[in-house]
């Protein structure tokens, strides 16, 4: 796998630890790797406030869907 970056924290990785994928009928998608340390904070976020605390990542991965840009 060639070098990503992570999606929250935009830091270079080699293997990611979450792979977020969002698509919609048509088949347009975006997806988001999240590195183990991000993955973590996530992790303990959902666990303290029992539902997970998604980025911002998500709500512009979910317009780049609806506009039908990769």
């Amino acid at each position: 796998m060639s070098e990503q970056s992570c999606e929250i924290c935009r830091r270079p990785i080699n293997e990611w630890f979450l792979h977020l994928a969002v698509e919609d009928r048509a088949g347009f998608s975006q997806d988001a790797f999240i590195c183990a340390n991000c993955g973590v904070k996530l992790r303990l976020a959902s666990e303290k406030n029992r539902d997970l605390q998604i980025d911002p990542w998500l709500h512009e991965a979910l317009a780049r869907v609806l506009k039908g840009k990769e």
